[in-house]
Protein backbone atom coordinates (compact mmCIF):
# COMPACT_ATOMS: atom_id res chain seq x y z
CA UNK A 1 0.00 0.00 0.00
CA UNK A 2 2.78 2.29 0.45
CA UNK A 3 4.86 1.52 -2.57
CA UNK A 4 1.38 2.48 -4.00
CA UNK A 5 0.49 5.60 -2.55
CA UNK A 6 4.74 6.54 -3.24
CA UNK A 7 4.05 5.86 -6.89
CA UNK A 8 0.49 7.63 -7.17
CA UNK A 9 2.09 10.62 -5.54
CA UNK A 10 4.29 11.01 -7.79
CA UNK A 11 2.34 10.54 -10.63
CA UNK A 12 0.24 13.11 -9.13
CA UNK A 13 2.80 15.67 -9.45
CA UNK A 14 3.97 15.03 -13.12
CA UNK A 15 -0.15 15.46 -13.83
CA UNK A 16 -0.49 18.54 -11.91
CA UNK A 17 2.80 20.42 -12.40
CA UNK A 18 3.37 19.06 -16.06
CA UNK A 19 7.27 19.08 -14.58
CA UNK A 20 9.64 16.31 -13.50
CA UNK A 21 11.82 18.49 -11.56
CA UNK A 22 12.59 21.82 -10.53
CA UNK A 23 15.08 24.28 -8.71
CA UNK A 24 15.49 25.15 -5.05
CA UNK A 25 14.39 28.41 -5.71
CA UNK A 26 12.89 29.99 -8.94
CA UNK A 27 11.22 33.26 -10.21
CA UNK A 28 9.14 31.73 -12.93
CA UNK A 29 10.07 35.34 -14.85
CA UNK A 30 11.26 33.13 -17.55
CA UNK A 31 7.64 32.12 -18.87
CA UNK A 32 6.23 35.54 -17.99
CA UNK A 33 5.39 34.60 -14.50
CA UNK A 34 6.31 36.63 -11.42
CA UNK A 35 5.51 33.86 -8.43
CA UNK A 36 8.25 32.26 -6.91
CA UNK A 37 8.32 28.62 -7.28
CA UNK A 38 10.68 27.03 -4.18
CA UNK A 39 11.32 23.21 -4.69
CA UNK A 40 13.84 21.75 -2.28
CA UNK A 41 13.96 18.20 -3.04
CA UNK A 42 13.93 18.76 -7.14
CA UNK A 43 10.72 16.25 -6.76
CA UNK A 44 6.76 17.14 -6.58
CA UNK A 45 6.09 16.40 -2.64
CA UNK A 46 7.71 19.65 -1.34
CA UNK A 47 6.96 22.33 -3.89
CA UNK A 48 5.68 25.27 -2.96
CA UNK A 49 4.81 28.83 -5.05
CA UNK A 50 5.14 32.37 -3.31
CA UNK A 51 2.66 35.02 -4.46
CA UNK A 52 4.59 38.27 -4.66
CA UNK A 53 2.83 41.51 -3.06
CA UNK A 54 0.57 43.48 -4.96
CA UNK A 55 -0.03 39.96 -7.23
CA UNK A 56 -3.28 40.25 -8.33
CA UNK A 57 -5.42 36.43 -7.19
CA UNK A 58 -7.72 34.74 -9.31
CA UNK A 59 -9.60 31.84 -7.64
CA UNK A 60 -11.07 29.81 -10.18
CA UNK A 61 -13.71 27.12 -8.78
CA UNK A 62 -14.04 23.58 -9.84
CA UNK A 63 -14.36 23.09 -13.40
CA UNK A 64 -16.22 20.10 -14.78
CA UNK A 65 -17.17 18.53 -18.38
CA UNK A 66 -20.87 19.59 -18.04
CA UNK A 67 -21.96 22.13 -20.59
CA UNK A 68 -24.72 24.54 -20.20
CA UNK A 69 -27.39 22.45 -21.42
CA UNK A 70 -26.38 19.48 -18.92
CA UNK A 71 -24.61 17.30 -20.64
CA UNK A 72 -21.17 15.61 -19.43
CA UNK A 73 -19.39 13.18 -22.03
CA UNK A 74 -18.80 9.68 -21.03
CA UNK A 75 -15.34 9.18 -21.05
CA UNK A 76 -12.45 10.86 -18.70
CA UNK A 77 -10.07 11.40 -21.81
CA UNK A 78 -13.15 13.85 -23.33
CA UNK A 79 -13.61 15.41 -19.71
CA UNK A 80 -10.36 15.91 -18.77
CA UNK A 81 -9.28 18.01 -22.05
CA UNK A 82 -12.72 19.86 -21.56
CA UNK A 83 -11.74 21.19 -17.73
CA UNK A 84 -8.24 21.96 -18.29
CA UNK A 85 -10.05 23.67 -21.34
CA UNK A 86 -12.56 25.49 -19.37
CA UNK A 87 -9.54 26.42 -16.78
CA UNK A 88 -7.27 28.10 -19.74
CA UNK A 89 -10.30 30.20 -20.87
CA UNK A 90 -11.17 31.15 -17.16
CA UNK A 91 -7.05 32.25 -17.00
CA UNK A 92 -7.03 33.60 -20.39
CA UNK A 93 -10.25 35.91 -19.77
CA UNK A 94 -8.64 37.37 -16.53
CA UNK A 95 -5.25 37.89 -18.85
CA UNK A 96 -3.31 35.12 -17.41
CA UNK A 97 -1.71 31.88 -18.89
CA UNK A 98 -0.89 28.57 -16.95
CA UNK A 99 2.22 29.94 -16.00
CA UNK A 100 0.37 32.33 -13.81
CA UNK A 101 -0.95 28.95 -11.70
CA UNK A 102 0.54 28.78 -8.42
CA UNK A 103 -2.36 25.86 -7.10
CA UNK A 104 -4.54 22.94 -8.34
CA UNK A 105 -6.75 20.58 -6.82
CA UNK A 106 -7.77 18.15 -8.79
CA UNK A 107 -10.63 15.71 -7.91
CA UNK A 108 -11.51 12.08 -9.39
CA UNK A 109 -13.79 9.39 -9.19
CA UNK A 110 -11.30 6.48 -10.71
CA UNK A 111 -7.82 6.17 -10.12
CA UNK A 112 -7.71 4.14 -13.80
CA UNK A 113 -8.40 7.40 -15.18
CA UNK A 114 -4.99 8.95 -13.93
CA UNK A 115 -3.78 8.60 -17.92
CA UNK A 116 -6.80 11.36 -18.86
CA UNK A 117 -5.28 13.48 -16.39
CA UNK A 118 -1.56 12.88 -17.79
CA UNK A 119 -2.40 13.41 -21.35
CA UNK A 120 -4.76 16.70 -20.79
CA UNK A 121 -2.23 18.61 -18.10
CA UNK A 122 0.76 17.87 -20.46
CA UNK A 123 -1.24 19.38 -23.78
CA UNK A 124 -2.64 22.20 -21.94
CA UNK A 125 0.04 22.91 -18.92
CA UNK A 126 3.30 21.37 -20.17
CA UNK A 127 6.04 22.51 -17.92
CA UNK A 128 3.61 23.52 -15.24
CA UNK A 129 5.25 24.31 -11.71
CA UNK A 130 2.52 25.01 -9.11
CA UNK A 131 1.75 23.17 -6.02
CA UNK A 132 -1.49 20.70 -6.77
CA UNK A 133 -2.94 18.23 -4.84
CA UNK A 134 -4.91 15.11 -6.02
CA UNK A 135 -7.80 13.08 -4.08
CA UNK A 136 -10.05 10.46 -4.70
CA UNK A 137 -13.33 10.89 -3.99
CA UNK A 138 -16.50 8.78 -4.04
CA UNK A 139 -18.13 11.16 -6.16
CA UNK A 140 -18.74 14.71 -7.65
CA UNK A 141 -21.27 17.14 -8.09
CA UNK A 142 -23.12 14.57 -10.90
CA UNK A 143 -23.23 10.77 -11.25
CA UNK A 144 -21.46 11.25 -14.76
CA UNK A 145 -18.83 13.20 -13.54
CA UNK A 146 -15.31 12.26 -13.01
CA UNK A 147 -13.26 14.72 -12.50
CA UNK A 148 -13.08 18.10 -11.48
CA UNK A 149 -10.11 20.99 -11.75
CA UNK A 150 -9.78 24.32 -9.43
CA UNK A 151 -6.93 26.24 -9.40
CA UNK A 152 -5.56 29.59 -8.48
CA UNK A 153 -3.09 31.93 -10.25
CA UNK A 154 -1.54 35.02 -9.37
CA UNK A 155 0.05 37.53 -11.50
CA UNK A 156 1.78 40.76 -10.89
CA UNK A 157 1.09 43.58 -12.98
Amino acid sequence: MTKRLTTLSAITGLLLSGAFAGQSLAQSSENGSTNISRNPTGGYTQRSMEIPPGSRILFISGQTATDADGNTPPDADTQADIVYAKVGQTLKDAGMDWSDVVKTNLYMINPSDIGAIIKAGGKHNPGGKQSGTLVYVKALALPEVLIELEAVAAKKD
